[in-house]
C-alpha cells in the first residue's frame, strides 16, 4: 500500500466527523504512520522527559494512537532514534520514516503536517550548515567575517519562517518555538566561536571580541523550561557555559572541556546563572555525566560528584549519576576490563576478556548513528595499518542481530572485528560506565586497562595509543 493511501486510510478511519474546511480533527487527537525497517515492535512517545506510552506496531509496521489529553507543545518519539514532534489539540499527524536514514527519511501528512515539516527542515538545514561551516572554515575566519556569514543563515530562516506564517495558519506557542530555533542555533554559533580557534590565536580572539558580538545574549532567556527539548536550545547552553568556564582560566590554561578546572568553573556558573530548577538539573548533570564518562581523574571526579550531589534535587538524577560515579571505580587505569559476554558475527557467545591477544582499543557504534559508525570504523582501520601493534573491537549497542550484521556486511565493516554484548545493553552500559557512543578503551595486551575514557576522535588519540606502547 502506498504512502499516500495510507495516508487516506488514516484520515478517513480517524477523522470521520471532520468537516473540509476544518484544519483538525474534532474527534480527538491522533498521531499514527509507517516504521520503515522498524528495530522494534513499538515506538516511544514522550513529552517533557515524560513517558506518555508505549505504541505497538501492527503486523505491517504501522500504528495509529489517540491521545487523552494535549497540551500544546513539543513531544519526543523514540523509534531506535529520537526526533521531536509539535502538537495541539484536534492534530491527526501522520509519518512515516525509515530507520536506516531516520532524520532524512522522516515526512508528515495530516493535520499538524506543516509545522512539522517545518521542524525536521529547520533540523536538517542546521547539520546540513554546521557541515558547511567546518568544511569552508568558517569558524576560523576573523569576527566580522564569521558574523556575516552566520547572519545570512539566520535572516534566510527568518524570511522561510515568515513566508511559511503568512500561507499557513499557525498558533502564536508554534511561532516562539519556531523563532527560538533560529534565535538559538544563531547563539549557539556566536558562543562556540571564541573556542573553536587553536593554538595561541584563540588567547587573541578572547581579548578582543567586542562586546557587541554578544549582543544576541539580551534576547536569551537561560531559564526557559519549555524550550529544553529543543537541540538548539540546548547548545546554545551547553556552548555559552563551556564558554564562560574557559573565561576564568585561559589566560592560565589551554582549553580543555574534560579538565577538571573547566568543570569546576563550569557547575559553579550554572548555579550562578540559572534559576530554573528544570534548566539547572539538566546542565548540571549533562555536565558531571560528561565528566565522569570522560575524566580518569578520581579525585577531581569525587570533588565534583559531591558538588553535584549537595546541589541537585531530583533524586531520579542523585541516583543516575551515583550509579556512574560507582560503575567509575570498575574501569580504572590498572583494572583489568570487567569480564562481560559478547556474540560474534558468526552467534558465538565468547568471553570479551578472551579476544583481547594484543594491544586493543574497543569503541562502540549504532545504527542510530550511521554516519559516526561509517566514520569510526574508517578511522579505526587507518589506526592499526598506522599503529600495527594494535587491533581494534568495534561493539554494536542497542541493534538486533540481523540489523547489525545486515548494516555491517552494507558498509563492508570487518567482520572479524564486530561484536555484540550477549547481555542487555543497560546492564553492562552501568558496568563499563557507558553513556555515549563517542567513548573509546585502551587496553594492553591482557586486557587490562590503559584507558577508559579515551575517545577515537580526539586529536590526542593516537598519543594515547604511543604512550600505551611505551607503558
Amino acid at each position: 500500500m502506498s504512502f499516500k493511501l495510507i495516508l487516506a486510510s488514516f484520515s478517513i478511519a480517524l477523522l470521520l466527523g471532520c468537516s473540509s474546511d476544518t484544519k483538525y480533527s474534532k474527534s480527538g487527537t491522533y498521531i499514527g504512520g509507517e516504521i520503515v525497517n522498524p528495530t522494534s515492535n513499538y515506538i516511544i512517545l514522550k513529552k517533557d522527559d515524560l513517558l506518555i506510552d508505549t505504541i505497538a506496531l501492527d503486523q505491517n509496521n504501522r500504528f495509529s494512537y489517540k491521545l487523552k489529553s494535549v497540551k500544546k507543545g513539543l513531544y519526543n518519539i523514540f523509534h531506535n532514534e529520537q526526533q521531536l514532534i509539535y502538537l495541539e489539540p484536534g492534530d491527526s499527524l501522520l509519518l512515516r520514516v525509515n530507520t536506516f536514514e531516520f532524520d532524512e527519511t522522516l515526512t508528515f501528512g495530516g493535520y499538524g503536517e506543516a509545522e512539522n515539516n517545518l521542524l525536521i527542515h529547520f533540523f536538517l538545514r542546521n547539520e546540513d550548515e554546521n557541515d558547511l561551516m567546518i568544511r569552508g572554515d568558517v569558524y576560523q575566519t576573523d569576527p566580522e567575517t564569521f558574523n556575516q556569514n552566520i547572519l545570512k543563515l539566520k535572516q534566510e530562516r527568518e524570511q522561510l519562517l515568515a513566508n511559511f506564517i503568512e500561507k499557513n495558519k499557525v498558533s502564536s506557542e508554534f511561532i516562539k518555538i519556531a523563532e527560538a530555533i533560529i534565535k538559538y542555533d544563531f547563539c549557539a554559533r556566536k558562543e562556540v566561536y571564541p573556542t573553536s580557534h587553536f593554538g595561541d590565536d584563540r588567547l587573541k580572539y578572547m581579548d578582543s571580541l567586542a562586546t557587541s558580538f554578544y549582543d544576541c545574549r539580551k534576547e536569551v532567556d537561560f531559564n526557559d523550561a519549555s524550550l529544553l527539548s529543543l537541540f538548539s536550545y540546548q547548545r546554545f547552553l551547553i556552548n555559552y557555559f563551556n564558554q564562560a568556564a574557559y573565561r576564568q582560566y585561559y589566560k592560565t590554561e589551554p582549553y580543555n572541556p574534560q579538565s577538571f578546572t573547566h568543570n569546576l568553573h563550569k557547575l559553579r556558573l550554572i548555579e550562578t546563572k540559572v534559576k530554573d530548577e528544570q534548566v539547572e538539573s539538566f546542565l548540571l548533570t549533562r555536565t558531571i555525566k560528561n565528566y565522569l564518562a570522560n575524566s580518569n581523574d578520581k579525585k577531581g571526579g569525587e570533588t565534583l560528584y559531591d558538588m553535584y550531589m549537595q546541589r541537585i534535587a531530583s533524586d531520579d538524577n542523585k541516583a543516575e549519576i551515583k550509579a556512574l560515579y560507582e560503575a567509575n571505580k570498575n574501569i580504572e587505569t590498572g583494572k583489568r576490563i570487567p569480564e562481560e559476554w559478547v556474540i560474534n558475527s558468526k552467534q558465538d557467545t565468547i568471553s570479551l576478556r578472551s579476544l583481547i591477544k594484543k594491544p586493543t582499543f574497543i569503541f562502540f557504534w549504532s545504527n542510530t548513528k550511521k554516519s559516526q559508525a561509517k566514520r569510526s570504523q574508517a578511522l579505526a582501520k587507518s589506526l592499526i595499518q598506522k599503529y600495527p601493534e594494535y587491533t581494534y573491537l568495534a561493539i554494536n549497542v542497542n541493534d538486533n542481530y540481523h540489523d547489525w550484521i545486515d548494516t555491517s556486511k552494507r558498509y563492508d565493516f570487518d567482520l572479524t572485528k564486530q561484536i555484540q554484548f550477549a547481555d542487555r545493553y543497560k546492564e553492562i552500559a552501568d558496568d563499563l560506565a557507558i553513556n555515549s557512543l563517542l567513548k573509546t578503551f585502551i587496553l594492553d595486551r591482557k586486557g587490562f586497562i590503559i584507558n577508559a575514557h579515551a575517545n577515537l576522535y580526539s586529536s590526542n588519540f593516537e598519543n594515547e595509543l604511543l604512550e600505551g606502547l611505551n607503558k
